[in-house]
């Protein structure tokens, strides 16, 4: 009897682990491995979280503590949620990327950390978990960035202040300059360091985390605590590797492994005025010293598909393969929904046809003679399934837009993006 029921119970724990990771729409292992703060102090299960509404696990404005967080009503009640097959709005963004092809960070999430699977197993009815053990680390310190991107906001770059200023565009909330995720520096600090102790991966995003003494600090306990084997991984516009008195090619040889994943949009003079304080030279001179003096980093690149790059990704992926700056199977797109006027659903429908075209000719002629190529084909599908997804609105918020911040920083969009030009034509 005792093996049967032994011999009932793996059956019985396979079969829920299948039916949740492979079957479920909803469900999701990050609640259960990992804790994420935004800049405004909102913590949620991952960066790819919608935290509109309270729906946030926590608040480190109000309560610096992370544990507190892992154990929260809301945690606990969207954990209940995944198990017993409730959307989420917290889930909300993954929920669209589904609805547009066959990926998500949710089922990356469920692919990556199905070792961890025992923990659900453990949940209490209640939705939480007996231990405060969170292998994932995603905390966004401050807003603190070197740069001013088009298509971001002070709430993520603190040099967008002095612009948000000129263009009478007020904060999404009253702050100033740079703002912190904890209220309680000291308090946050110590809860923060107690998680380091068991993190199997650190996230590191901003802002820009290379400009963060808090980044710089987080790697100095780890290696005084003896946790080289934690992986890194990080969001960055990669525009130094020198800070103050750090290099971090020096700090990260200390560690196993690091994985950087460079946001970039664009390169030369576009990817320039895409992303306000990138030099392009200085782009991939830092990918070159990487490559030679931290064989150790897993270099990749994530763009931000927007209307201002779009018809440039094959030019941009097909340079950076070709010079070796980057493997064929390191490059992602993802989608952008916010500031909606920059969506790439709101092209004209000349525009849309034109990059319909330009993805077709590339995947044809080049992308058939570049091994391990799957992975952008799959983005590709992605990208071109929301491009279609609809009309899209008119296009005055995106002129706007350009206009008034092209005014205050004595650019030209379009001396840049002459094939654009029509969405600055307010008849189209």
């Amino acid at each position: 009897m005792k093996k049967k029921g032994f011999i009932k119970s793996i059956w019985s724990y396979l079969f829920g682990q299948d039916k949740l990771l492979k079957r479920s729409k909803v469900f999701c292992m990050s609640p259960w491995v990992q804790l994420h703060a935004q800049t405004n102090g909102k913590v949620a299960p991952c960066c790819m979280s919608l935290v509109i509404d309270g729906n946030e696990v926590g608040d480190l404005r109000k309560n610096p503590d992370l544990a507190d967080a892992w154990n929260s009503d809301n945690m606990k009640q969207l954990r209940r949620n995944m198990l017993d097959g409730k959307k989420s709005s917290i889930c909300t963004s993954c929920y669209k990327y589904e609805s547009l092809s066959k990926g998500s960070e949710r089922k990356l999430y469920n692919r990556d950390y199905k070792d961890y699977f025992n923990r659900i197993n453990e949940t209490r009815a209640d939705g939480s978990l007996p231990e405060v053990n969170v292998p994932v680390i995603d905390i966004r310190f401050s807003n603190k960035c070197n740069y001013k991107c088009r298509i971001c906001s002070s709430e993520f770059s603190s040099l967008w202040y002095e612009d948000e200023q000129k263009l009478n565009k007020a904060p999404a909330k009253e702050q100033g300059k740079e703002v912190r995720a904890a209220s309680d520096g000291a308090a946050f600090w110590e809860s923060y360091k107690t998680m380091l102790h068991h993190a199997k991966r650190i996230h590191f995003a901003g802002g820009e985390p290379l400009f963060m003494d808090e980044h710089y600090d987080s790697l100095d306990h780890l290696i005084t605590i003896n946790n080289n084997n934690v992986i890194l991984s990080y969001n960055t516009n990669f525009s130094t590797l020198r800070y103050k008195k750090y290099d971090v090619i020096e700090m990260w040889s200390k560690f196993k492994r690091v994985e950087v994943w460079a946001s970039l949009d664009g390169m030369f003079e576009k990817g320039d005025y895409q992303r306000k304080g990138q030099k392009w030279e200085k782009i991939e001179a830092n990918i070159r010293e990487v490559q030679q003096k931290c064989p150790n980093v897993l270099f990749g690149i994530n763009i931000t598909v927007s209307i201002l790059n779009v018809l440039d990704i094959p030019a941009f992926y097909q340079y950076m393969v070709e010079h070796k700056l980057v493997q064929p199977d390191r490059m992602n797109l993802y989608l952008l929904f916010s500031p909606d006027e920059f969506n790439v659903v709101n092209l004209t429908p000349a525009l849309k046809e034109k990059v319909k075209q330009r993805f077709e000719e590339f995947e044809k002629n080049y992308l058939s003679t570049v091994p391990n190529s799957n992975n952008i084909r799959n983005h590709i599908k992605r990208v071109i399934g929301n491009m279609m997804s609809g009309p899209g609105k008119e296009n005055n918020d995106f002129r706007n837009s350009i206009s008034g911040i092209d005014a205050i920083r004595d650019e030209n969009f379009i001396s840049i993006y002459p094939e654009l030009r029509e969405m600055m034509d307010s008849t189209k």
